[in-house]
């Protein structure tokens, strides 16, 4: 078996150099690692379909990015390594679109009867936006639809009035030129957010953390990107055991209900009336500092190598 390792450089940590050398060395003391580096998608295509055909044995692709130039969202990485045929970590192109799409994400749920946040997708028509936002009722917060990593989200984001809400789905179509997703923000002395982490295989383990906001300097209780870029998320662990069962399942079901394979992150959040799932990230960053490769560090004493190896192992074992 000899494993592609695409190198999809970006300004996200779990996508530096730094990063990607740590998984090549991780992958050398099990497997042949050949490293492709680039931003053009017929190179990416040439090397690969030369590493097919030179008779060396298999090939397995790890890859953890959606596009080749992230900035554009061109070139969608899945979905060239589909069309080539050729096995790769993590889920099907199919699969992380869904993800991609918080407004298809949300239907899925509904349609698999996951509790999510009341919401509602606005396209820029202001004329029913009053009306839609009444029957949700404030506060909410405004998300750019198709973007992940935190990207667009900010204190300012959370909104409590219909004024600041024209601001902030205004904000979300002149900067990210796409439809805003107005969401339920919930709220109240009985809120609390989790992150639950699922690595699939042979058996499938879960990695359940809360979020500490009050360790965090935040005015608003959420993962803004500020947050995020400046790795400001603390967590702390999941205890009561009547939690634990309730995220877990949760997390489990839209992990399936979206049919995404070896990883994934399901963000969820609960006040006094119940548990809610607000998204899954299919693709989560596997850099060293990133969430679910350190949760399972910490729950199943995997340093980032041996999960990087881990994860690698069971996604071969399910494709071949």
């Amino acid at each position: 078996m000899k494993i592609a390792l695409i190198k999809s450089y970006s300004s996200k940590p779990w996508r530096s150099k730094e990063t990607y050398n740590l998984i090549e060395n991780s992958l050398k003391k099990n497997w042949e690692v050949f490293p492709i580096s680039t931003s053009t998608q017929n190179v990416l295509i040439n090397n690969l379909i030369r590493l097919k055909s030179d008779g060396r044995g298999r090939l397995f692709v790890f890859n953890i990015a959606e596009f080749l130039d992230d900035d554009s969202k061109e070139d969608f990485i899945p979905g060239i390594l589909e069309m080539l045929k050729t096995p790769h970590l993590g889920s099907s192109a199919k699969a992380i679109q869904k993800g991609l799409d918080k407004g298809i994400t949300k239907q899925i749920l509904e349609l698999h009867k996951i509790p999510t946040p009341k919401y509602f997708k606005c396209y820029g028509d202001e004329s029913i936006l009053l009306e839609q936002a009444k029957a949700i009722g404030f506060p909410l917060i405004v998300k750019p639809i198709k973007e992940g990593g935190h990207i667009g989200i900010t204190e300012k984001s959370i909104v409590h009035d219909y004024e600041s809400l024209e601001i902030a789905v205004e904000d979300v179509f002149d900067k990210y030129d796409q439809p805003a997703l107005v969401e339920e923000f919930l709220t109240g002395s009985g809120m609390r957010e989790f992150s639950v982490g699922i690595m699939d295989g042979k058996t499938r383990q879960f990695a359940p953390i809360e979020i500490d906001y009050d360790s965090m300097n935040v005015g608003e209780k959420i993962l803004s990107y500020e947050a995020a870029q400046q790795d400001l998320e603390k967590v702390k662990p999941v205890r009561e055991k009547r939690v634990l069962n309730e995220i877990n399942s949760l997390a489990e079901r839209t992990f399936d209900a979206i049919g995404a394979n070896d990883y994934s992150r399901i963000d969820i959040r609960m006040d006094h009336s119940g548990f809610y799932v607000l998204e899954i990230n299919v693709m989560p960053g596997l850099g060293p500092k990133s969430f679910l490769p350190e949760a399972m560090k910490n729950l199943y004493g995997l340093d980032h190598g041996q999960f990087i190896r881990k994860l690698t192992m069971e996604s071969i074992e399910r494709q071949f």
